[in-house]
C-alpha cells in the first residue's frame, strides 16, 4: 500500500510539471531562507557555550552613578574585586581577572619575525579554573608557573615559529624600558569565533608589578569573572555583590551586579565590551522572517493544490467508488505534500551550503551545515520540511478527500465558494507580509543612510591613523616632517580614537562632592585642528600659553551636566586628587559643539580633552583627496627614515566610524535579502494562481475576443480581482509596519521620522510587483487564438 502511495504521488507531481515546479521552487526558496537564518541564529545563540558548565560562569559589572543619579552601565571593575570575592563570598568556586590591551599594539619579536600585535591580554593564574580554552601543548598547572610565561594560540605560534616547537622559546615584547622576554609555556587551540572575547597571547597579570593590584578599588580597567559552585543560587550571589563593594567603598554609589556569560553577546552591550556585541532584537526579527517565509511558501502549496482541485476530482471519485475510504485519501494527499516538501528541503540545504560563502562578510564568520556544532540545524531543517509538508497538506487533503463521488462522476463538480475565499485570504496574507517587509526595509535603509550621512561634528574623511606611535622619542620631529609632505594639510596625535577607544575619569565642580563620568582623550596641540571640531566658545590648546598643561576643553553636554554657569571659559573644575588627597584643578579654556563619538543608539555623553603630549600613541594625518596613495607612500618613507625599528601600519578614521554601525548595516543587508526572498515567493504563488485562473476562463476569453474585446480589456479583467486583494493587503499592512518600525527606531537616540512617502512608495512597489506578475499570464491568455479555445464547443 505504501509503495502505491509513492507511485501515485510521483505520477501526479510529474503530470502537473508547471504547478509542481512552482510548489517545489517556492518551498525550496523558503527553506533556503529558513536554513541560512537558522545557521546564523544558532551561531549567535552558541556564544561562550563551549566552556564547561557555562551556566556557572558569571561576569561582574557595574553601573557608574553620576551626580544626578543617572546610571552608565560599564563592563569594567577595579582589580581588587576578584580577590575580595574569592576571600569573602563562599559561593565562589574560582574568580579571575582579565586585563586587555586597551587599544595598544605590542611590538613582538621572535628570531627574525617582528610584528605588531593587538590580541594580547593579561590573566590571573586562576584563568583556566574559570574558562575552558583547550590546550594543545602544556596544561593549566605547569604553563602558568613562571611569572614570565606566555601562552600562544596555534595560529600565533605558526606566525612566529612556523613548524618549530615553540615551548621554552622566548618572545620579546616592548613592555618596560628595553622590552621584556616572555617564554612560551603552552599552546592553545585558536579561540572559537563564538567567544565574547578573544586573544592570541596570554601573559601574567602580575607582569604589572603593581603593589596595589589586589587592593586598588579605583582603577576601572579590569574585567572580573567568577565560576560559581554547583547548586549555587545566582540570585544570592548577585545580591551579595553590592554589599561586598560597599564594605570596601562606603562612600561610592556605583552599583555592582553580574551577568551569566552566555548572555553577554546578545544581551549586554555595556560600555567597554571586550568585543562588539550582537543584538537579540535582530535575532528575533530574522527568526520571525524565517518562519514567515516558510509560511508564505506553504501558502503557495495550499493555493495551488486547492485551485487545481478540479483536475483531481475524477481521481477522487473513481477511488471512492473503488472502495477507498476518507482516511486513505487523506494519507495519499498528505504523503504527496510531505514528499514535495522533503524534495524542496534537500534542494534548499544543498543550495544554502553553496550560497553560504556569499554571506561570510555579512555574518562575520564562516558557517557550514556540516560543522559539528551546526548538526542541530540540519535536523531543524529536515524537521521543518516535514512539518511544513504536513501543515501545508492538511487542508488540501481534507478538501480533496471530501468530494462526493456521485457529483464528481456526473460532471457536476464545481469549485466551492469556501475554497475561493480561502485562496483570496491567503493571497492577501502573503502580500500583507510582503508589504510589511517592504515598508520595514525602506525605513531601515533610511535610518542607515541617516547615520551614514549625518554630520558627526568632526571630520572623518581622508584622515590616516598611525596606531603604533606610542613612546616615540622623536614624535615632534616626525610630525614636522609629515606636515611638509605634499598633500598633507595637518597632523596631530592622541591616545584614543573618536568613535572608538577613549578613556574615562571623574570630573566635578568645586562646589560638589560627587563626580561626573567624563569621557576624555589626551591630545597634542594639533589634534583638534586635524579633526575639524567646531568651537562654540573659547580656544584650542596653544603653544604660547604655558598654563595649558592644566587646561581642559569640554563639549556642550559636559558643560550642561556639570552645571557650569556663564561665562564657562575660565571656570575651574576638579580633575582628580594628588597623593595627599588634595584636589587637582583644571581650567576650562574652550567649549566645542557636541559630536558623535559613540553609536547613534546612545545620546551624546560628556567629553573632554586634556593636553598630555607624552600620552599620545596614535598619529592622525589629514590628507587632501587629490593623490591619496601618493601621500601615503610619502608618509611611509618618512616613517621608515625616522622610525626604522617599527613597522608602518595605518587605518582610516572613517573605517573606525563605520564600525559603530556595522551591526545595523549587516542587519539592513540581511533584512533586504530576505525581504526579496519573501517577495519572490509571493510572486510565485500569484503567478501560479493567475495561470490557473486564466486557464479556467479560457473559453470566456475566447468568446470575449470574438465579440471584440481588446487585449488590454481582457488583461484588466483578469487582473482586477487580484489587485483588489493587493490593495486590501496594503491597507492592513500599513499600521502594522508603522508600529513595528516605530518600536525599532526607538532604540536609536538619533533617528529619522517615518514619513508618509515611505508607505506610498511601498504601496506602489507592491502594486507594481503584483501587476507585473499577473500581467505575464493575463497578456499571454489575452493574446491566445480564440479559435483554439472554442474549437470543442
Amino acid at each position: 500500500m505504501l509503495r502505491n502511495y509513492f507511485i501515485v504521488a510521483f505520477r501526479n507531481l510529474l503530470r502537473n510539471k508547471t504547478a509542481s515546479m512552482i510548489k517545489v521552487t517556492s518551498l525550496a526558496v523558503g527553506m533556503i531562507c529558513f536554513a541560512i537564518i537558522s545557521l546564523f541564529v544558532n551561531h549567535e545563540l552558541s556564544y561562550d557555550r563551549f566552556h564547561e558548565n557555562p551556566e556557572q560562569i558569571y561576569r561582574v559589572v557595574k553601573d557608574f552613578i553620576n551626580d544626578d543619579g543617572s546610571a552608565i552601565p560599564d563592563a569594567t571593575t577595579p582589580p581588587a574585586m576578584a580577590p575580595a570575592m574569592w576571600n569573602e563570598l563562599p559561593e565562589i568556586a574560582s574568580a579571575t581577572r582579565v586585563f586587555p590591551n586597551w587599544g595598544r599594539k605590542y611590538l613582538m619579536e621572535a628570531g627574525d619575525v617582528r610584528m605588531y600585535e593587538e590580541k594580547l591580554i593579561r590573566i590571573d593564574s586562576s584563568f583556566f579554573d574559570v574558562f575552558s580554552f583547550q590546550f594543545v601543548k602544556g596544561d593549566k598547572s605547569s604553563s602558568l608557573a613562571n611569572l614570565n610565561f606566555i601562552l600562544l594560540t596555534e595560529s600565533a605560534a605558526k606566525r612566529y615559529f612556523r613548524n618549530e616547537d615553540p615551548i621554552g622559546k622566548a618572545i620579546k615584547i616592548d613592555i618596560g624600558q628595553n622590552g621584556t622576554d616572555f617564554f612560551v609555556s603552552g599552546i592553545l587551540k585558536d579561540i572559537p569565533e563564538n567567544s565574547h572575547f578573544d586573544f592570541d597571547f596570554l601573559i601574567s597579570i602580575r607582569s604589572f608589578q603593581y603593589a596595589g593590584l589586589d587592593t586598588d578599588w579605583g582603577w576601572y580597567n579590569f574585567y572580573t569573572y567568577a565560576r560559581l559552585k554547583p547548586e549555587t543560587d545566582p540570585a544570592l550571589f548577585n545580591a551579595k555583590l553590592p554589599e561586598l563593594f560597599k564594605r570596601h567603598n562606603p562612600e561610592n554609589e556605583n552599583r555592582y551586579y553580574s551577568q551569566v556569560i552566555t548572555d553577554i553577546h546578545l544581551k549586554s552591550n555595556l560600555k567597554w565590551e571586550l568585543k562588539p556585541n550582537g543584538d537579540a532584537s535582530y535575532i528575533k526579527i530574522l527568526s520571525t522572517i524565517a518562519v514567515f517565509v516558510v509560511i508564505l511558501a506553504a501558502i503557495n502549496y495550499i493555493n495551488l493544490v486547492t485551485a487545481q482541485s478540479a483536475k483531481r476530482a475524477k481521481e477522487v471519485g473513481i477511488r471512492k467508488v473503488s472502495g477507498a475510504g476518507h482516511s486513505l485519501l487523506v494519507r495519499q494527499f498528505m504523503l504527496e505534500s510531505v514528499i514535495l516538501s522533503l524534495v524542496a528541503t534537500l534542494i534548499s540545504i544543498a543550495a544554502a551550503e553553496a550560497l553560504l560563502p556569499l554571506f561570510r562578510d555579512l555574518f562575520s564568520t564562516s558557517l557550514s551545515f556540516f560543522d559539528p556544532q551546526n548538526q542541530i540545524v540540519l535536523w531543524m531543517a529536515a524537521g521543518a520540511g516535514v512539518i511544513t509538508g504536513l501543515l501545508a497538506g492538511i487542508y488540501p487533503a481534507l478538501y480533496l478527500s471530501s468530494f462526493k463521488a456521485v457529483s464528481v462522476l456526473k460532471g457536476a463538480f464545481t469549485q466551492t465558494t469556501g475554497g475561493n475565499f480561502l485562496r483570496k485570504g491567503l493571497v492577501t496574507f502573503q502580500f500583507m507580509i510582503s508589504t510589511i517587509l517592504i515598508i520595514s526595509a525602506l525605513v531601515i535603509s533610511g535610518q542607515i543612510d541617516f547615520i551614514r550621512t549625518k554630520n558627526l561634528g568632526f571630520e572623518k574623511e581622508n584622515i590616516l591613523m598611525i596606531n603604533n606611535a606610542g613612546r616615540l622619542q622623536n614624535r615632534e620631529a616626525l610630525l614636522t616632517e609629515i606636515k611638509k609632505i605634499n598633500g598633507v594639510s595637518n597632523a596631530g596625535g592622541s591616545n584614543g580614537v573618536l568613535g572608538g577607544q577613549n578613556w574615562t575619569t571623574g570630573l566635578r565642580t568645586e562646589d560638589r562632592e560627587n563626580s561626573l563620568l567624563l569621557n576624555f582623550l589626551s591630545i597634542d596641540y594639533d589634534f583638534l585642528n586635524v579633526m575639524g571640531v567646531n568651537f562654540k566658545e573659547g580656544r584650542n590648546f596653544a603653544r604660547e600659553h604655558g598654563t595649558d598643561s592644566s587646561a581642559i576643553i569640554l563639549n556642550e553636554t559636559a558643560v550642561k551636566q556639570l552645571g557650569l554657569s556663564e561665562p564657562v571659559v575660565g571656570r575651574r573644575v576638579v580633575t582628580g586628587t594628588d597623593d595627599n588627597n588634595n584636589p587637582i584643578y583644571g581650567t576650562v579654556i574652550g567649549v566645542i559643539t557636541d559630536f558623535h563619538f559613540t553609536s547613534f543608539h546612545d545620546p551624546i555623553k560628556p567629553f573632554g580633552f586634556f593636553l598630555l603630549e607624552n600620552n599620545v600613541n596614535i598619529l592622525f594625518v589629514k590628507i587632501n583627496g587629490d593623490n591619496l596613495q601618493g601621500s601615503i607612500n610619502d608618509i611611509k618613507q618618512t616613517w621608515s627614515k625616522l622610525v626604522p625599528n617599527r613597522p608602518f601600519e595605518f587605518t582610516f578614521q572613517d573605517e573606525q566610524v563605520a564600525k559603530l554601525y556595522s551591526n545595523e548595516q549587516r542587519f539592513q543587508k540581511l533584512f533586504s535579502y530576505f525581504t526579496l526572498v519573501a517577495i519572490v515567493i509571493a510572486c510565485l504563488g500569484l503567478l501560479g494562481l493567475s495561470a490557473f485562473t486564466a486557464q479556467q476562463r479560457t473559453k470566456e476569453i475566447g468568446i470575449r475576443k470574438v465579440l471584440g474585446a481588446s487585449v488590454m480589456g481582457i488583461t484588466q479583467l483578469l487582473s482586477r480581482d487580484f489587485m483588489k486583494l493587493i490593495v486590501i493587503a496594503i491597507v492592513l499592512s500599513t499600521p502594522i509596519a508603522w508600529y513595528m518600525m516605530d518600536r525599532w527606531l526607538q532604540s536609536f537616540a538619533y533617528r529619522i521620522t517615518i514619513n508618509g512617502w515611505i508607505f506610498v512608495l511601498a504601496a506602489l512597489m507592491a502594486i507594481g510587483i503584483a501587476l507585473f506578475t499577473i500581467s505575464f499570464q493575463s497578456i499571454k491568455a489575452a493574446l491566445a487564438n480564440p479559435v483554439d479555445s472554442l474549437r470543442n464547443e
